[in-house]
């Protein structure tokens, strides 16, 4: 995972500019974990709540829970990508704590967090050996009770769809951005998506979303995965 976690940096994401510009956080992220009418869940979040981000960049997605006076913090892939998510808190006012790590080596204490979010994250394994160890990583920073919801690209996502399919759980990205060459673990379907995250947690609820555009269409996966108290 080193050279894709290498090719993350302010270079190829464009931040050569000298404003900083607010992102906001994913509506699919909000409509399954905050509306309670889609995924049937409705967080309750409050100051003892602890929520981490994986592949925190811009904070955008943990600006609703600090909103509500929950501990926030933030894993990034390398040293540069961590600088830009503290420099995303100074500038907001958001009172983050932001560490490097990744997928497979959280630099967290076991059951620490209620909440863990790894939106569009987890593909970036290699393969399915790989998509188990986040899974078990992300189980083991959870603690009883709590839950972790992962987004990862479906079938129809613009950047998945032209890609190879190498073997199970492997995409070859043949028609992207900087990430033209690379080797994403993309779920084969949302069955597969429930069955590597039961590997780890007691319980979960899949769910898919789909938007059409003029120029191009998102396609997502996503996994509510519970770890039993």
């Amino acid at each position: 995972m080193s050279g894709k976690s290498d090719s993350w940096g302010k270079g190829n994401l464009g931040l050569n500019r000298a404003a900083f510009i607010r992102h906001h956080p994913s509506e699919l992220m909000m409509r399954a974990l905050f509306a309670g009418r889609y995924s049937g869940v409705k967080l309750d979040i409050g100051p003892d709540t602890r929520v981490l981000d994986m592949g925190a960049m811009y904070l955008n997605n943990l600006v609703p829970f600090h909103d509500r006076g929950a501990q926030c913090f933030g894993v990034e892939v390398n040293d540069a990508m961590a600088a830009i998510s503290r420099e995303a808190a100074e500038i907001q006012g958001l009172t983050v704590d932001v560490r490097t790590g990744t997928n497979r080596s959280i630099p967290h204490e076991d059951g620490f967090f209620d909440i863990v979010l790894g939106l569009n994250v987890i593909h970036y394994e290699d393969d399915t050996k790989g998509l188990r160890a986040a899974f078990a990583e992300y189980a083991r920073v959870v603690k009883p009770g709590g839950l972790a919801f992962i987004v990862s690209a479906g079938p129809g996502h613009y950047l998945r769809e032209p890609s190879e399919r190498l073997g199970p759980n492997r995409y070859l990205i043949r028609d992207g951005d900087f990430r033209t060459g690379q080797v994403m673990a993309y779920f084969d379907s949302l069955d597969d998506l429930s069955v590597l995250a039961l590997g780890a947690f007691d319980s979960v609820i899949p769910g898919r979303s789909v938007e059409e555009h003029a120029e191009a269409q998102i396609e997502f996966y996503y996994a509510i995965c519970f770890k039993a108290e």
